[in-house]
C-alpha cells in the first residue's frame, strides 16, 4: 500500500513541476502590430496556469494543426475572416467558436484542469482587456516546422524519404 501511495505521489509530482514547452508550427505574426494582416484575424490562445505544466495541449483551427502550449505560454496566428471552432486536446478534447472578423484580435484562455490519467484542458473567450493583462505574463512559442505528416513522408516509389 505504501508503495502505490509513493508511486502515484511521484508521479502527481511530476504532473505538477514537469515543464512542457509552447511550439507553434504556423507563422507568428509581429507582436509589436495589432494585426500584421488587416484583411485577416488575429488569435491568441494563452495558457496562463502552471497546473499540469508537464502535459503538452495540442491546439488546432478548424482542424488544422497550430501548436501546442506548455505553463504559462501563448500561441498567436492570424486567419482569415469566417467561422471556426479553436479545439484544445489532451486527454480530452475542449472547443471553442469563433466567428472571425478582419482587423479583431481574439483572446482565448486554455484552463488546465484534472483528468483521470493526465491534465484535460477548457477554452473560455475572454474580453480584449482581460486578455491583453494575461498576454504579458504568457511567453512566446518556440517556432518550428510542423512534424511531417505519415502520408507525405513516402515517396511515389513508396519509400520513406
Amino acid at each position: 500500500m505504501k508503495t502505490t501511495i509513493t508511486f502515484f505521489t511521484c508521479i502527481g509530482g511530476l504532473l505538477l513541476t514537469g515543464c512542457a514547452s509552447t511550439r507553434q508550427f504556423v507563422p507568428l505574426p509581429d507582436q509589436a502590430q495589432r494585426i500584421q494582416d488587416s484583411s485577416k484575424g488575429r488569435i491568441y490562445v494563452m495558457r496562463p496556469a502552471s497546473v499540469g505544466s508537464a502535459v503538452s495541449m495540442q491546439v488546432s483551427d478548424g482542424g488544422k494543426f497550430i501548436g501546442s502550449t506548455g505553463a504559462h505560454g501563448f500561441l498567436c496566428w492570424e486567419r482569415e475572416p469566417g467561422d471556426t471552432i479553436i479545439s484544445s486536446t489532451s486527454e480530452g478534447a475542449s472547443q471553442a467558436a469563433l466567428t472571425v472578423q478582419p482587423g479583431i484580435v481574439y483572446y482565448v484562455f486554455q484552463h488546465v484542469r484534472l483528468g483521470l490519467l493526465i491534465a484535460r484542458s477548457e477554452l473560455e473567450i475572454v474580453s480584449e482587456e482581460k486578455g491583453r493583462e494575461v498576454l504579458r505574463k504568457c511567453h512566446p512559442p518556440k517556432i518550428e516546422r510542423p512534424p511531417p505528416s505519415p502520408i507525405s513522408a513516402v515517396t511515389d516509389s513508396g519509400h520513406r524519404q
